[in-house]
């Protein structure tokens, strides 16, 4: 890792590049376990225990250099891993159930969570407009999800006898729910020792594969499968429960690594070093490109539709999250102070 990115302040163009790269790396993630074509839980395992062992000789590096992380910060970083790994668990059959733009844009509920801890713990006062937008965005997710649009075209229409689409949308709020919980852990972390952010995301690597490996040994049915996927032909087969994928190929673990170093190593630690170096608007905003970007390209990648109220209902979840960030009054700003330039 360039020195650049170990000082404790680093400019903001190295910032904006840095985090920037992240978001780029995350909104590829979702697609990537798509093509790699895992069982959801193995994935989550594989993805996390190979992000672990790249981050390690860099978090080593930066315990000689800056020293290790304190006890206090160590503990909420398991904690804070423990959550990420059920966020991650869940997002990857959502990705599955209900696809990879969907399930990105699922995830955004944590704009709910995260003031929700604040006012639990921190004694925060959110602003008036954060009790109308939940129920806006609440709306929004419903819609996203699909619950509105009945029996899918083709694949299965249920999954352990419920509706797919609930199912999928349900997994991707407690997605949703965990990750939010986790960014007010990390928070937290990154509070306690400032400067230091490789050791952190090494130990939430580690703790994340707590929650996956117990999905994997005594919820799901298939178990730890590297020899079959998910899907059968790129479609998600009837049944899929119990229904093996397609055999596990070179390319599926290609698809695999690149996840892993790139979706997962990369994207976290420069998102965390994009995020505590910027302002927390811009992040917000920078932030909300990543699941923009995948419901764009997913059609593309992995053949996805999304139907007339699921994009709607994606339309009111971004918009909802860039209003509780404050985003339009940031553009207000900005058009403000352009138009009030003198003219040269």
């Amino acid at each position: 890792m360039p020195d650049s990115l170990n000082d404790k302040n680093i400019s903001k163009a190295t910032a904006y590049t840095v985090i920037m790269l992240g978001i780029l790396a995350l909104a590829f993630s979702a697609i990537m376990v798509k093509e790699a074509n895992f069982e959801p839980a193995t994935n989550a395992f594989l993805r996390c225990l190979i992000a672990f062992v790249v981050l390690a000789p860099f978090a080593y590096m930066e315990w000689k250099k800056k020293g290790k992380l304190n006890r206090n910060g160590l503990i909420i970083a398991i904690g804070a891993g423990v959550f990420l790994g059920i966020d991650m668990t869940a997002w990857n059959y959502a990705i599955f159930y209900v696809g990879a733009g969907i399930s990105s844009i699922l995830l955004n509920l944590q704009i709910l969570v995260l003031p929700l801890l604040a006012m639990t713990f921190d004694k925060f006062k959110p602003a008036k407009s954060f009790w109308v937008l939940a129920p806006i965005m609440i709306f929004g997710i419903v819609l996203a999800g699909g619950i509105f649009d009945g029996d899918p075209i083709e694949g299965p229409a249920t999954i352990y006898g419920y509706p797919i689409a609930v199912v999928g949308t349900l997994l991707g709020v407690l997605s949703g729910i965990c990750y939010g919980i986790y960014l007010f852990m990390s928070k937290k972390s990154s509070t306690m020792n400032p400067g230091i952010y490789v050791q952190p995301l090494m130990w939430v690597f580690l703790a994340q594969l707590i929650p996956q490996a117990f999905t994997m040994f005594f919820i799901s049915d298939l178990g730890f499968d590297v020899s079959h996927g998910t899907l059968v032909a790129g479609k998600l087969p009837m049944n899929p429960e119990i229904t093996l994928g397609d055999p596990i190929t070179a390319t599926n673990w290609l698809w695999m690594l690149a996840l892993a170093v790139i979706g997962h190593a990369m994207a976290w630690v420069f998102v965390q070093i994009g995020s505590v170096n910027l302002d927390s608007t811009i992040v917000a905003g920078l932030l909300l490109l990543s699941p923009i970007t995948t419901v764009l390209v997913a059609p593309y990648t992995s053949g996805e539709t999304i139907s007339v109220l699921q994009g709607i209902g994606v339309v009111i979840v971004l918009v909802a999250v860039a209003y509780q960030n404050d985003l339009h009054k940031a553009l207000l700003s900005r058009f403000a102070r352009a138009g009030g330039e003198p003219q040269s």
